[in-house]
């Protein structure tokens, strides 16, 4: 493994045959793609790229470290179906089961027949509570777990798909913890059966000071206005209005402790690329992990359940707000088109803003990347990835044929 150390404060490791990805990490720094980010690759079970660079500020005096965390927004859903995932695999639950067989109160409102697997592909019709929320109620977790028990859907469950931006943590965690035989919260599940770097709900000082705050990237403010937004989206996108997405003072939200220490599992994981990655590298296969060997996470058998594609050709996301959505059964992101460097079959999930995580199992391959700057202009697949992706598909190529 060679190590880097520069001027856009890019440092860590690549293995032989992978430096380019590096040059890319660095270019999209120079570019003003990136402020701060970290990356990192798993292939065939070792760790090929592991990089951080650039800088927690806009005045470039704070360095983006190794040390450094962030809070990665939606690419926290790829965690909870890494999660839901163990626990079927070790017969707590059971993708294809009533929520209500493990939470009887969820049955209120007609809901007694949803399963496991509608919930987490967004198919549930519960993508919001329809009465006015603030953030401090978000994070009262038993406050919206109840609420969301005794909600009505908001169509047919199962007939339709609409994405469930915040509440399918609660949903998702709340089973997780009826089912764990310890009853831990969902974020301490994470941290005792996943991987002890992806934090939900930050309790602890010292790891809060290492948290880069969000920026939103300088755009033109010159483009065309955007369109309002269907209420049922705006409902779904904001939680009921807790969570407006944009404040009137400029603040993000999101960066405020208060909101790292509450337990929103959809939205405010806090992490790196290297932990990110180690997880999904850990779904697909056996790692190497400092010389010593860490079995994968769950069976083959109940990944391909995991990744069953749930949502029909061209049917409309009742919520994406003109973006098309594909999930699957175990609540992973199924990607097609927008991966064209690498194929079909990768599984994961992307956050607002550009952070992604994703698996790509025909070629034993794992991918994290997270970032500071926000850009929220991006189509599906933001810029950043698609030129690392390019860059990856070519090692790859090399590899093969040598």
């Amino acid at each position: 493994m060679s190590s880097t150390d520069n001027n856009n404060n890019v440092h860590g490791t690549v293995a032989p045959a992978w430096e380019n990805v590096r040059a890319v990490f660095e270019q999209n720094i120079i570019d003003g793609l990136d402020l701060g980010a970290s990356l990192c690759v798993y292939h065939r079970g070792q760790c090929v790229v592991d990089l951080s660079g650039g800088w927690k500020d806009v005045e470039k005096t704070k360095p983006y470290t190794p040390e450094t965390l962030q809070i990665v927004y939606s690419t926290s859903k790829g965690v909870i179906a890494a999660a839901v995932a163990l626990c079927v695999d070790k017969e707590w639950l059971d993708y294809d089961a009533p929520v209500a067989k493990y939470w009887p109160e969820f049955a209120a409102e007609g809901k007694e027949n949803i399963t496991v697997g509608e919930v987490l592909s967004h198919r549930a019709g519960l993508p919001y509570v329809d009465q006015q929320l603030t953030a401090d109620d978000v994070y009262n977790w038993s406050y919206i777990t109840a609420l969301l028990a005794a909600e009505k859907p908001h169509w047919v469950p199962g007939s339709a798909h609409g994405y469930h931006a915040h509440t399918l943590g609660f949903l998702a965690g709340e089973l997780v913890h009826r089912v764990d035989p310890k009853k831990r919260s969902y974020g301490q599940f994470v941290r005792d059966e996943l991987e002890d770097g992806f934090y939900v709900g930050v309790s602890d000082d010292k790891i809060e000071a290492r948290v880069a705050p969000l920026i939103r990237k300088q755009v033109n403010t010159n483009t065309a206005a955007t369109p309002p937004m269907p209420p049922e989206a705006e409902k779904a996108l904001t939680f009921s209005g807790a969570f407006p997405l944009n404040q009137p003072d400029g603040k993000i939200l999101f960066n405020s402790p208060r909101l790292h220490r509450a337990e929103m599992p959809a939205t405010n994981g806090i992490t790196n690329a290297r932990s990110l990655a180690r997880i999904y590298a850990l779904l697909i296969g056996d790692i190497d992990e400092n010389g010593s060997k860490k079995k994968r996470l769950v069976h083959e058998e109940t990944l391909a359940r995991a990744t069953i594609n749930m949502t029909p050709v061209d049917e409309p996301d009742q919520n994406s707000y003109g973006l098309k959505t594909t999930f699957a059964k175990g609540g992973f992101q199924i990607y097609g088109k927008y991966f064209n460097a690498l194929g079909e079959g990768i599984f994961g999930h992307t956050g607002r803003g550009g952070s992604c995580v994703f698996a790509y199992p025909p070629h034993e391959l794992a991918y994290a990347h997270v970032c500071n700057q926000l850009d929220t202009t991006a189509f599906a697949i933001d810029r950043r990835t698609l030129r690392l992706l390019e860059a990856i598909k070519d090692v790859i190529i090399h590899l093969n044929a040598s």
